[in-house]
């Protein structure tokens, strides 16, 4: 599974010189806040839908692609201090040709997962419910919430489940979809993480 993420990336990077960039009018505009802080995943896991295979990785490389497909699986921690505060799904590509690739439809479908420990989980995803749609704006080098393809997304805005995890995974979207961004497993202060994490205010 190590050689056919790497061997992902490598197609998504070499198809980035042709693809088009699209923009959508169908994402809502992104809520801006004042964030008190940021969780990030303990662990991330891709998962190969073809063999049902999860393999650790420090990125989301959620991809349809031809015969090749993944989605990416996710432990976020809340911490207790996020007690009583609303919480948000964030996801952040910032470093578009450095590391994150973004392609095709641009967009992913999360979803919470029955899975309770993801570094016990070899293999299968326990799919559970649709949270919500979102889509890769270029220009803010955020994913906003695509209010047209899921109209009531739940994790745009939640109370926050502090001292639990949540384990979530992102889906591809359509025929040709390539979301590859590398996670920042650290804070740095009130700036959003690169790669997906959980805001709160």
């Amino acid at each position: 599974m190590k050689y056919s993420t790497a061997a992902l990336c490598l197609v998504s990077a070499t198809l980035s010189l042709a693809a088009p960039t699209t923009t959508s009018t169908k994402v809502s505009a992104r809520q801006e806040h004042t964030y008190a802080g940021f969780a990030v995943p303990s662990i991330i896991k891709n998962h190969d839908i073809p063999s049902n295979l999860n393999t650790q990785d420090v990125q989301t490389a959620t991809v349809r692609n031809g015969g090749a497909e993944t989605s990416t699986l996710y432990d976020i921690p809340i911490p207790e201090s996020a007690g009583g505060k609303t919480c948000a799904l964030i996801i952040r590509a910032a470093r578009i040709g450095a590391g994150d690739n973004v392609l095709g439809t641009q967009e992913m479908d999360i979803f919470k997962n029955g899975f309770t420990d993801l570094a016990a989980l070899p293999s299968g995803n326990l799919r559970d419910a649709q949270l919500a749609r979102v889509q890769f704006d270029p220009v803010t080098g955020f994913y906003g919430f695509d209010k047209v393809g899921f109209a009531n997304p739940t994790i745009e805005s939640f109370p926050c489940p502090a001292g639990k995890t949540l384990h979530w995974e992102s889906v591809a979207v359509g025929e040709f979809d390539v979301n590859v961004i590398r996670q920042d497993f650290a804070v740095d202060g009130a700036n959003a993480p690169n790669g997906l994490s959980v805001g709160w205010w």
